[in-house]
């Protein structure tokens, strides 16, 4: 699925592809809020607070490349 700037602001559910991408479904969750898309770039957070930093919970935050990230792809769009 393509992700795009109309997108912004909704949630989307990712499916590990790798190791990696399914450690981090694994460890934050599937549901990830798009924040913002630039030419390709999808930068999420995640919907939980899970990364612990400093005795503290965050959220996680990462960036994907769509459609071609080797980590994680997109299957559902505004979950």
């Amino acid at each position: 699925m393509i992700v795009n700037q109309s997108h912004e602001g909704k949630w989307i559910r990712l499916k590990g592809i790798s190791g990696h991408g399914k450690n981090r479904i694994r460890e934050h969750g599937d549901l990830w809020l798009v924040e913002f898309v630039d030419r390709g770039l999808i930068r999420l957070r995640s919907r939980n607070k899970t990364f612990k930093c400093g005795g503290e919970l965050w959220h996680d935050g990462r960036w994907i490349d769509s459609p071609t990230d080797k980590n994680f792809e997109v299957v559902e769009i505004n979950c």
